[in-house]
Protein backbone atom coordinates (compact mmCIF):
# COMPACT_ATOMS: atom_id res chain seq x y z
CA UNK A 1 0.00 0.00 0.00
CA UNK A 2 1.35 3.42 -1.00
CA UNK A 3 2.01 6.17 1.51
CA UNK A 4 -0.78 8.38 2.82
CA UNK A 5 -0.95 11.79 1.11
CA UNK A 6 -0.84 14.84 3.32
CA UNK A 7 -4.08 16.70 3.93
CA UNK A 8 -2.89 19.51 1.64
CA UNK A 9 -1.96 17.06 -1.15
CA UNK A 10 -5.31 15.33 -0.83
CA UNK A 11 -7.29 18.58 -0.92
CA UNK A 12 -5.44 19.67 -4.06
CA UNK A 13 -6.33 16.38 -5.74
CA UNK A 14 -9.91 16.79 -4.56
CA UNK A 15 -10.19 20.25 -6.10
CA UNK A 16 -9.07 18.80 -9.43
CA UNK A 17 -11.63 16.03 -9.01
CA UNK A 18 -14.46 18.47 -8.39
CA UNK A 19 -13.45 20.41 -11.52
CA UNK A 20 -13.47 17.12 -13.47
CA UNK A 21 -16.86 16.16 -12.04
CA UNK A 22 -18.56 19.51 -12.41
CA UNK A 23 -16.97 21.16 -15.44
CA UNK A 24 -15.11 18.49 -17.43
CA UNK A 25 -11.76 20.03 -16.57
CA UNK A 26 -9.26 18.97 -13.90
CA UNK A 27 -8.63 15.29 -13.29
CA UNK A 28 -10.56 12.39 -11.78
CA UNK A 29 -9.47 11.36 -8.30
CA UNK A 30 -7.72 7.99 -8.61
CA UNK A 31 -6.07 6.72 -5.44
CA UNK A 32 -6.03 2.97 -6.04
CA UNK A 33 -4.20 1.16 -3.28
CA UNK A 34 -3.44 4.29 -1.24
CA UNK A 35 -3.92 4.71 2.49
CA UNK A 36 -6.17 7.62 3.48
CA UNK A 37 -6.24 6.92 7.21
CA UNK A 38 -5.69 9.99 9.34
CA UNK A 39 -7.10 12.44 6.79
CA UNK A 40 -10.18 14.62 7.34
CA UNK A 41 -12.74 13.02 5.06
CA UNK A 42 -16.12 13.51 6.75
CA UNK A 43 -18.72 15.27 4.62
CA UNK A 44 -16.54 15.46 1.50
CA UNK A 45 -17.62 14.91 -2.10
CA UNK A 46 -15.82 11.83 -3.39
CA UNK A 47 -18.51 11.02 -5.94
CA UNK A 48 -17.11 9.27 -8.99
CA UNK A 49 -13.69 8.73 -7.43
CA UNK A 50 -11.64 5.57 -8.01
CA UNK A 51 -10.64 4.26 -4.59
CA UNK A 52 -10.18 0.57 -5.30
CA UNK A 53 -8.23 -1.25 -2.55
CA UNK A 54 -7.89 2.03 -0.66
CA UNK A 55 -7.34 1.87 3.10
CA UNK A 56 -10.11 3.81 4.84
CA UNK A 57 -10.18 1.66 7.95
CA UNK A 58 -11.26 3.48 11.07
CA UNK A 59 -11.90 6.73 9.17
CA UNK A 60 -14.67 9.17 10.03
CA UNK A 61 -16.67 9.29 6.79
CA UNK A 62 -19.85 10.74 8.25
CA UNK A 63 -21.96 12.21 5.46
CA UNK A 64 -19.28 11.58 2.82
CA UNK A 65 -20.56 11.31 -0.77
CA UNK A 66 -19.27 8.12 -2.43
CA UNK A 67 -21.99 7.98 -5.08
CA UNK A 68 -20.85 6.31 -8.32
CA UNK A 69 -17.43 5.67 -6.75
CA UNK A 70 -15.31 2.60 -7.47
CA UNK A 71 -14.52 1.06 -4.09
CA UNK A 72 -13.60 -2.46 -5.17
CA UNK A 73 -11.68 -4.24 -2.42
CA UNK A 74 -11.52 -1.08 -0.27
CA UNK A 75 -10.85 -1.45 3.45
CA UNK A 76 -13.60 0.19 5.52
CA UNK A 77 -13.14 -1.91 8.65
CA UNK A 78 -14.54 -0.08 11.69
CA UNK A 79 -15.07 3.08 9.64
CA UNK A 80 -17.85 5.51 10.49
CA UNK A 81 -20.12 5.87 7.45
CA UNK A 82 -23.21 7.26 9.15
CA UNK A 83 -25.42 9.11 6.66
CA UNK A 84 -22.88 8.46 3.87
CA UNK A 85 -24.13 8.41 0.28
CA UNK A 86 -23.14 5.21 -1.53
CA UNK A 87 -25.61 5.50 -4.40
CA UNK A 88 -24.51 3.18 -7.23
CA UNK A 89 -21.12 2.68 -5.57
CA UNK A 90 -19.20 -0.47 -6.47
CA UNK A 91 -18.20 -2.13 -3.20
CA UNK A 92 -17.39 -5.52 -4.71
CA UNK A 93 -15.08 -7.36 -2.34
CA UNK A 94 -14.87 -4.42 0.08
CA UNK A 95 -14.26 -5.11 3.78
CA UNK A 96 -16.80 -3.26 5.95
CA UNK A 97 -16.49 -5.45 9.02
CA UNK A 98 -17.55 -3.49 12.08
CA UNK A 99 -18.35 -0.38 10.02
CA UNK A 100 -21.17 1.94 11.10
CA UNK A 101 -23.49 2.66 8.17
CA UNK A 102 -26.39 3.96 10.23
CA UNK A 103 -28.68 5.99 7.99
CA UNK A 104 -26.44 5.47 4.96
CA UNK A 105 -27.87 5.56 1.44
CA UNK A 106 -27.01 2.33 -0.36
CA UNK A 107 -29.48 2.69 -3.20
CA UNK A 108 -28.40 0.41 -6.09
CA UNK A 109 -25.08 -0.29 -4.35
CA UNK A 110 -23.18 -3.42 -5.45
CA UNK A 111 -22.03 -5.42 -2.41
CA UNK A 112 -20.99 -8.60 -4.23
CA UNK A 113 -18.48 -10.55 -2.10
CA UNK A 114 -18.32 -7.69 0.42
CA UNK A 115 -17.73 -8.37 4.12
CA UNK A 116 -20.21 -6.77 6.54
CA UNK A 117 -19.55 -8.91 9.61
CA UNK A 118 -20.92 -7.09 12.68
CA UNK A 119 -21.54 -3.97 10.60
CA UNK A 120 -24.36 -1.62 11.55
CA UNK A 121 -26.85 -0.67 8.84
CA UNK A 122 -29.63 0.59 11.08
CA UNK A 123 -32.12 2.78 9.17
CA UNK A 124 -30.04 2.43 5.99
CA UNK A 125 -31.75 2.86 2.63
CA UNK A 126 -31.26 -0.47 0.84
CA UNK A 127 -33.43 0.28 -2.18
CA UNK A 128 -32.30 -1.95 -5.09
CA UNK A 129 -29.17 -2.86 -3.14
CA UNK A 130 -27.49 -6.00 -4.49
CA UNK A 131 -26.21 -8.49 -1.93
CA UNK A 132 -24.44 -11.42 -3.59
CA UNK A 133 -22.24 -13.72 -1.53
CA UNK A 134 -22.10 -10.87 0.99
CA UNK A 135 -21.03 -11.81 4.51
CA UNK A 136 -23.72 -10.34 6.78
CA UNK A 137 -23.04 -12.49 9.82
CA UNK A 138 -23.88 -10.54 12.95
CA UNK A 139 -24.88 -7.45 10.96
CA UNK A 140 -27.51 -5.08 12.35
CA UNK A 141 -30.16 -3.86 9.90
CA UNK A 142 -32.67 -2.55 12.41
CA UNK A 143 -35.22 -0.24 10.84
CA UNK A 144 -33.56 -0.53 7.44
CA UNK A 145 -35.58 0.15 4.31
CA UNK A 146 -35.74 -2.70 1.79
CA UNK A 147 -37.23 -1.93 -1.62
CA UNK A 148 -36.64 -4.36 -4.49
CA UNK A 149 -33.56 -5.54 -2.62
CA UNK A 150 -31.86 -8.67 -3.96
CA UNK A 151 -30.04 -11.44 -2.10
CA UNK A 152 -28.01 -14.32 -3.51
CA UNK A 153 -26.13 -16.84 -1.34
CA UNK A 154 -25.37 -14.32 1.44
CA UNK A 155 -24.20 -15.46 4.88
CA UNK A 156 -26.67 -14.20 7.49
CA UNK A 157 -26.14 -16.16 10.71
CA UNK A 158 -26.85 -13.92 13.70
CA UNK A 159 -28.10 -10.89 11.78
CA UNK A 160 -30.72 -8.57 13.30
CA UNK A 161 -33.31 -6.95 11.02
CA UNK A 162 -35.76 -5.83 13.70
CA UNK A 163 -38.35 -3.36 12.39
CA UNK A 164 -36.87 -3.30 8.87
CA UNK A 165 -39.57 -2.89 6.23
CA UNK A 166 -40.10 -3.07 2.47
CA UNK A 167 -39.86 -5.51 -0.40
CA UNK A 168 -37.39 -8.18 -1.48
CA UNK A 169 -37.01 -9.61 -4.98
CA UNK A 170 -38.66 -13.03 -5.32
CA UNK A 171 -36.21 -15.91 -5.53
CA UNK A 172 -33.70 -14.21 -3.24
CA UNK A 173 -31.77 -16.75 -1.17
CA UNK A 174 -29.46 -16.47 1.82
CA UNK A 175 -27.44 -19.01 3.78
CA UNK A 176 -28.40 -19.43 7.42
CA UNK A 177 -27.23 -21.89 10.09
CA UNK A 178 -29.07 -24.73 8.39
CA UNK A 179 -28.13 -23.92 4.81
CA UNK A 180 -29.90 -22.01 1.99
CA UNK A 181 -33.23 -20.41 2.83
CA UNK A 182 -35.59 -17.92 1.25
CA UNK A 183 -34.33 -14.41 2.08
CA UNK A 184 -37.81 -13.17 2.96
CA UNK A 185 -38.29 -15.97 5.49
CA UNK A 186 -34.84 -15.30 6.95
CA UNK A 187 -35.52 -11.57 7.26
CA UNK A 188 -38.86 -12.18 8.92
CA UNK A 189 -37.21 -14.53 11.38
CA UNK A 190 -34.68 -11.76 12.09
CA UNK A 191 -37.52 -9.35 12.91
CA UNK A 192 -38.18 -7.62 9.58
CA UNK A 193 -41.60 -6.77 8.15
CA UNK A 194 -40.87 -7.49 4.50
CA UNK A 195 -42.86 -8.88 1.59
CA UNK A 196 -42.06 -10.06 -1.94
CA UNK A 197 -41.79 -7.38 -4.61
CA UNK A 198 -44.65 -8.01 -7.04
CA UNK A 199 -44.13 -5.30 -9.64
CA UNK A 200 -41.87 -5.25 -12.66
CA UNK A 201 -38.23 -5.15 -11.61
CA UNK A 202 -36.33 -2.27 -13.18
CA UNK A 203 -32.57 -2.33 -13.75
Amino acid sequence: MSATPTQAEFEALLRDHHAWNDHGTGRQLVLTGRALTGLRLAGLRLDGAVLDETDLSGCDLTGTDFSHADLVGADFRNARLTDADLYKANLTGADLAGADLTGARLLRTDLTDAVLIHATLDRADLTKTYFCRTDLRGAKLRGARFERTGFDADLVTGWDASDATGTVLPGSLVVGPGGPVDAIDALREAGALVRPFTGKAQP
